[in-house]
């Protein structure tokens, strides 16, 4: 990775101390609430950020700082029960995976559908009997009550790079129909 993640710093920290607790993840614009990760000797137990939750949550973190949108992070000792417990991985695994993951993120971007379109399922397609992949799926479950790309991120449990690369190749079955969103007009007359 080309640079240091505050995010990560904090919590090789807490690994190696052994922390019970958790780290609450704030906004630098406003020092709002975002999220937090909790530990239990030393052992993530759940990442939330954003309304998100588990691994999706960490990833969606650290994907964020990697695009330099910096938070404010306040460690915060508190009683962690086991029956909070999302995330069974050791760290080590966690990181590995990071890397990899940062990637597959940064490659999909040139394929993300821009904001102002709406994304729509082509009723056509379930008259095909072409395969679909889990990802495509939970990709067309989302559509069912989301439509623009905002919502669809933030809604399915998918990662992000994940989500592109099925509504691509969704897009390649012809299943989806893209709805071009009116620009705003400006104020020139």
């Amino acid at each position: 990775m080309e640079k240091e993640l505050k995010i990560l710093s904090s919590i090789e920290e807490q690994v190696a101390v052994q922390f019970t607790g958790k780290v609450n993840v704030l906004s630098n614009f406003n020092r709002q609430y975002l999220g937090h990760v909790l530990f239990k000797n030393g052992e993530i137990y759940q990442v939330i950020f954003n309304q998100l939750k588990g691994l999706k949550a960490f990833y969606q973190l650290i994907i964020q700082e990697f695009s330099l949108q910096s938070h404010s992070y306040i460690v915060e000792p508190e009683v962690v029960e086991e029956k909070e417990r999302q995330i069974h991985y050791p760290y080590a695994v966690i990181k590995n995976k990071m890397s990899d993951v940062i990637k597959q993120y940064r490659d999909s971007l040139k394929y993300r559908p821009p904001e102002n379109v709406k994304i729509m399922i082509d009723a056509v397609f379930f008259e095909d009997s072409l395969p679909i992949s889990p990802q495509e799926f939970d990709v067309l479950a989302t559509l069912t009550e989301w439509n623009n790309p905002y919502d669809i991120y933030q809604h399915c449990q998918l990662l992000d790079h994940e989500i592109t690369l099925a509504l691509v190749s969704l897009r390649k079955k012809n299943a989806l129909k893209i709805i071009a969103g009116r620009n705003k007009p400006d104020d020139s007359p």
